[in-house]
């Protein structure tokens, strides 16, 4: 899904971590190659339209400089709190998809697990 950088809700950004070679590395992949990984979001339930950034913030930032207006998103059907626990879960960085996150969230105890799933339905 294609979402325009005002729909983006990036209350979390100040959190990320700066590495100035590491986003010159990306500007130059996003210029010479395109957007390849989407960011992920998730709905903001209190207000329509608008999409909390879950991860992605590094492209958004190479995105805007390079002069795009719109950004490629995966929309993760559940809240903000399982989104992250979901991201921290994936340490390979791979996006699952909703079977294999679902799956992976109901055997995942350590991280709440089973209450996650629940909660979702």
């Amino acid at each position: 899904m294609q979402l325009e950088f005002h729909q983006l809700d990036r209350r979390h950004e100040h959190l990320r971590m700066r590495n100035p070679q590491r986003q010159r590395q990306l500007l130059a992949s996003l210029a010479a190659s395109g957007q390849q990984t989407p960011i992920v979001v998730v709905t903001v339930s209190d207000r329509p339209g608008r999409y909390l950034v879950i991860d992605g913030y590094k492209r958004i930032a190479a995105l805007q400089q390079l002069g795009r207006d719109t950004v490629e998103a995966v929309v993760w059907p559940m809240n903000e709190v399982q989104a992250v626990q979901a991201l921290v879960l994936d340490v390979r960085g791979e996006l699952w998809n909703s079977l294999n996150l679902n799956e992976k969230l109901k055997t995942s105890h350590r991280f709440g697990g089973p209450a996650i799933c629940q909660k979702s339905r």
